[in-house]
């Protein structure tokens, strides 16, 4: 493929938000640190607080070579910035197959956090 048609491809993987995958294709491309950084920050994000996939949270992070301590910060960061935002719909109560009850984004976010080291 030719650089613009990859570059093509990155914006419509943005587009269409698969985070996961704009991720692993700006690093394939060579784009810059800082944009593939932002790139893995929405796709963690995404994999916590849109699908809250605590396995698949832990396993992005690892590949991405975030800490625990790390993705405490930045889903706390990201929970704050949604309530100021007045956009509080992916903090909202969720269902949780694992614990067996709802929980709000907080909680799951402690369940993950607890769970990460078994």
């Amino acid at each position: 493929m030719s650089e613009k048609a990859d570059k093509d491809e990155l914006r419509v993987e943005i587009e269409r938000e698969h985070f996961v995958r704009a991720a692993l294709l700006a690093a394939s491309l060579g784009i810059g640190e800082e944009e593939i950084q932002d790139i893995r920050l929405k796709a963690l994000r995404q994999i916590s607080a849109e699908y809250r996939n605590a396995p698949g949270t832990k396993s992005l992070a690892q590949q991405y070579g975030f800490s625990k301590q790390k993705v405490k910060n930045l889903l706390e960061k990201y929970a704050e910035e949604k309530r100021k935002e007045g956009n509080d719909k992916v903090l909202a109560h969720c269902y949780d197959l694992s614990a067996g009850e709802y929980l709000s984004f907080e909680e799951w976010v402690d369940q993950l956090l607890k769970a990460w080291d078994k």
